[in-house]
């Protein structure tokens, strides 16, 4: 199984040569055309004409789950966020043969999206697909912004009966700040509307004379999107001939999709599995509906060939 053996390729950031290396040996075999760029993403071309693009991403974040399958449910790092989608894109195109398809499996996704950023420019795709976890029967058509905000403070040391703040007190009074404008901005917003901050690491430090807390910050941000060009009545139509109806999302989290947004055109995210379990300890994904999301997207790439001639 393509994915089981993907999942059994440990590819964390930084870290994604050997899942690089095994993609390209089995698309070849497959019958794309397969090759490392420049940064070290995995790219695999096939067919003819006006261009498709799938974008996945092959690198994870830290940590092993050992690979196993029980019952319906595969295990591993990566089953969700996003191998499982990365493996839907390459099964469902290596049948298809009436248009060209170009498969992305990108580097760095899960760091500063140096994979993503490199193919800016690269093609020409009239459609473009980004492999996220949306659930079988769910599509994505927009993600949050990320913005990362870094905090360092270093004092003198005081005595403890003083009453100014030490340098660890004022780096919680900044995040309370935050936090305080965060919540005023956020009252009576919709969830995807509101701004999200979270606390990513606290570090502290001192020696005989100075104190030293650095922090960091991650606050997920509302963006604006514009819905109408993209061509979403495909996969509605696909969705529907496996039995589901499909449902449209706005994720929290953030994907390279915020990156080929560049591209200006029509571009959304699919893929199987709960992005509930994205790095999480208990990652895994429904085989049943892995199987579903391929039979789904190879739907769609032969729809998009019929109603646009591509």
């Amino acid at each position: 199984m393509l994915l089981k053996e993907m999942l059994e390729c440990y590819s964390p950031t930084s870290h994604e040569s050997n899942l690089v290396d095994f993609l390209i040996k089995w698309a070849n075999n497959n019958g794309f055309q397969a090759y490392k760029d420049r940064v070290g993403n995995f790219i695999a071309k096939k067919g003819k004409g006006k261009e498709i693009l799938l974008v996945g991403h092959v690198d994870t974040v830290p940590g092993e789950i050992p690979v196993r399958i029980d019952g319906n449910k595969l295990f591993g790092r990566g089953a969700v966020d996003a191998k499982g989608p990365l493996a839907c894109f390459l099964e469902a195109s290596k049948d298809v043969s009436k248009c060209k398809i170009i498969i992305v499996g990108a580097v760095d996704e899960e760091g500063d999206s140096k994979g993503a950023k490199n193919i800016l420019n690269k093609f020409n795709p009239q459609y473009i697909i980004v492999g996220e976890p949306s659930g079988w029967s769910n599509i994505n058509i927009g993600y949050k912004g990320r913005l990362n905000i870094f905090y360092e403070n270093k004092k003198s040391k005081e005595h403890t009966s003083t009453p100014n703040s030490n340098c660890y007190e004022e780096s919680i009074e900044f995040y309370n700040k935050i936090k305080n404008y965060c919540e005023k901005f956020n009252s009576g917003k919709k969830l995807f509307e509101q701004i999200g901050v979270k606390i990513l690491s606290i570090n502290t430090n001192n020696d005989n004379f100075t104190d030293k807390v650095t922090l960091q910050l991650n606050l997920r941000i509302p963006v604006g999107f514009d819905i109408k060009d993209i061509k979403i009545s495909i996969f509605i139509g696909a969705i529907r001939a496996v039995g589901g109806e499909p449902k449209f999302k706005l994720k929290m989290g953030t994907s390279d999709m915020n990156i080929l947004q560049k591209y200006m055109t029509p571009i959304l995210t699919y893929g199987p599995g709960d992005s509930n379990l994205d790095h999480t300890p208990d990652e895994h994904i429904n085989l049943e509906e892995y199987k579903k999301s391929v039979n789904i997207l190879k739907n769609v790439l032969e729809k998009i060939q019929e109603k646009t001639g591509l």
